[in-house]
C-alpha cells in the first residue's frame, strides 16, 4: 500500500514538472489524471476544459492533433509500450508531435490504464534542420575553396576526411581506407621525408603543421597541397591525435612556377640583349669622342643627338642590369646588421646633400637596433630614402627627417619619414612610384631609379615597403623586414 501512494506521489510531481502534455485513462478511456499542458492543449482543440472521468475515445476521433491515440492507447491496454510521431499543420508551419504510450498495471499485474505523453519535437525538427543547412554551407564553401578538414587518431591509427579531402585526393568514401600509411602512400615519392619529417616535428615539438607537397592522383596526375593542422595530448603529455585543414593550391602553385619561369626568361633576354648592344654602344659613343667637332654646324646637331641617345641607351642597359644583379641576394648570406654602423656609411655619402639642404636628420633605433640583411643593401635603401625627401623637401623650410624602428612579433619595421611637399596618394600612383623610373613628382630632377631599387632591395631581402603620403606635410616609407 505504501509503495502504491509513492507511484501515485510520484506521478503527480511529473504532471506537475513536464511542459508537455501527460494525461492517464483507465480501460474504458477514462480521463483520470492530467497536467497543466494538457489542459490547455484540450482547450484549444476542443474549446472546453477537461474533467476527471470523461470518455476520451469520442475527443480521439474528432481531433488531428490525438488522431493516433486511440491505437497507441489500445496496444499499451495490450501491455504494448509504444510510440508514435506525426506532423500536424502544413508547410512550415506544421509542428512535430511524438506520443509515448505506457501501460499501467495493478499490483497483481493486470493492465488498468495507459499513461501518454505528448512531446513537441518541432524545435528538435529546427535545429536538425538548420544543422544541416549549415553542414550544406559549410560543405559548400570547403568546395568552392577547394580546402577540406581532417582528424587522425594516432593510438588507432584513423583518418577521418571531410568529403572534400576525398576529391583533392581523387579517392571515393567507403572505397578507401585512411591510414597514415595509406596516406603516405598518396603523397610524392620526393616530398614523403619532408612531409614526415614535419609530422613528426608537430608531434614531439607542441608546433603547428604546415607544409605543402605534391600527391599524385589517379593515373598520375600531380597536385600540390598545403597542410595546416596541430596536435592533442592526454593529461600524461602523450600525443593522441592531429587534426588541421588540407587545401589544393594547385593552380596558385603552377602561377607561381610560371612566374618564376619568365622571370628568369626576361632575365636572360637583358642579359643576351645587355652583351649584344654593349659592343655597337660602346662603338658610337668612341666615334662620337673622335669625331671632327665644329667644321659642320649640321653635322654637329647630328651627332650630338646620336651621342645623347647612344649615352642614355648605355645608361638603361647599365641600370638594367645592376637591377638584376640585385635580385639575386642569397639569405644564407644575411647577417644581423647595426644600424648606427648604416647610418655611418649614409652620413658619409650623403655629407654634401645634407650640408648644402642644411637638412636635420634625427634617429631611434632604440627598440630595435639591428636587422636581418645585407650591409650594402641596407645603405643604399636608406641612402636613397634619405636622398628622395632631400629632394623633395619644401622651399624655404629645413628638412627634417627621422628614421626610427619598431618591433613586431614578426618583423622589424624601419620607417623614413620627412616633412617634404607630400603628395596626394592614389594607389595607382603608388604602385608607379616604384617602378622603374617612376617618381614622386615631374617638378624635380633625376631619373626616377632610386625607389625602384629600393624596393628591389627590399624584397631581395625578403622585405615589403609601404609609403604614406600627404600633400603639404611629408613622406613616411615602412619597410618590413622579417625577424
Amino acid at each position: 500500500m505504501k509503495e502504491k501512494q509513492v507511484r501515485i506521489n510520484n506521478e503527480k510531481e511529473a504532471l506537475k514538472a513536464k511542459n508537455d502534455a501527460i494525461w492517464a485513462m483507465d480501460r474504458d478511456f477514462l480521463l483520470t489524471a492530467y497536467n497543466k499542458a494538457f489542459k490547455e492543449r484540450f482547450k484549444k482543440e476542443f474549446q472546453e476544459d477537461p474533467q476527471v472521468g470523461l470518455n476520451l475515445r469520442s475527443y480521439y476521433k474528432k481531433s488531428i492533433f490525438f488522431k493516433t491515440c486511440e491505437q497507441g492507447c489500445e496496444r499499451a491496454l495490450d501491455r504494448y509500450a509504444t510510440s508514435s510521431r506525426q506532423s500536424v499543420g502544413v508547410n512550415e508551419d506544421a509542428e512535430v508531435i511524438e506520443f509515448f504510450f505506457q501501460p499501467y498495471m495493478d499490483t497483481s499485474g493486470e493492465v488498468t490504464g495507459c499513461c501518454i505523453w505528448q512531446k513537441c519535437l518541432s524545435h528538435e525538427v529546427e535545429n536538425i534542420l538548420r544543422l544541416k543547412e549549415s553542414e550544406r554551407k559549410y560543405k559548400e564553401t570547403q568546395a568552392i575553396g577547394n580546402v577540406g578538414h581532417w582528424s587522425w587518431d594516432i593510438t588507432k591509427d584513423e583518418i577521418t576526411w571531410s568529403d572534400q579531402i576525398f576529391r583533392i585526393y581523387g579517392q571515393v568514401p567507403g572505397k578507401f581506407e585512411a591510414t597514415y600509411g595509406a596516406l603516405m602512400e598518396l603523397i610524392h615519392p620526393e616530398d614523403r621525408e619532408a612531409f614526415n619529417e614535419d609530422v613528426q616535428r608537430c608531434i614531439k615539438e607542441k608546433l603547428p603543421h604546415d607544409s605543402t607537397n605534391r600527391i599524385i592522383v589517379g593515373d598520375g596526375e600531380i597536385r600540390y597541397v598545403q597542410h595546416k593542422g596541430r596536435a592533442f595530448y592526454d593529461t600524461n603529455g602523450n600525443p593522441t591525435g592531429m587534426a588541421g585543414i588540407t587545401r589544393d593550391v594547385t593552380k596558385d602553385m603552377l602561377a607561381s612556377q610560371q612566374i618564376v619561369q619568365q622571370n628568369h626568361e626576361l632575365q636572360n633576354f637583358i642579359r643576351i640583349i645587355s652583351h649584344n648592344l654593349r659592343g655597337p654602344i660602346s662603338n658610337l659613343l668612341m666615334l662620337s669622342k673622335i669625331y671632327d667637332w665644329g667644321k659642320d654646324e649640321m653635322n654637329d646637331d647630328i651627332v650630338r643627338k646620336i651621342e645623347q641617345t647612344t649615352e642614355a641607351l648605355d645608361q638603361t642597359i647599365k641600370d638594367l642590369s645592376l637591377s638584376l644583379s640585385l635580385k639575386n641576394a642569397e639569405k644564407e648570406q644575411f647577417r644581423e646588421i647595426a644600424l648606427t654602423d648604416v647610418m655611418k656609411d649614409v652620413d658619409a655619402l650623403l655629407a654634401e646633400e645634407v650640408t648644402d639642404s642644411n637638412a636635420v636628420i634625427r634617429t631611434d633605433f632604440s627598440k630595435a637596433e639591428t636587422i636581418l640583411g645585407l650591409k650594402a643593401y641596407l645603405v643604399n635603401i636608406v641612402y636613397n630614402l634619405i636622398l628622395n625627401a632631400i629632394h623633395y623637401g619644401k622651399e624655404e623650410v629645413l628638412p627634417v627627417i627621422e628614421i626610427n624602428t619598431e618591433e613586431t612579433d614578426d618583423a622589424i619595421i624601419l620607417q623614413v619619414s620627412d616633412n617634404g611637399i607630400g603628395m596626394e596618394l592614389t594607389p595607382e600612383r603608388e604602385k608607379k612610384i616604384f617602378d622603374l623610373y617612376g617618381r614622386l613628382s615631374g617638378t624635380t630632377e633625376g631619373k626616377g631609379l632610386g625607389l625602384y631599387l629600393v624596393k628591389t632591395q627590399v624584397e631581395a631581402m625578403e622585405g615589403r615597403i609601404e609609403v604614406k603620403s600627404e600633400k603639404d606635410v611629408g613622406t613616411t616609407f615602412a619597410i618590413h623586414f622579417k625577424k
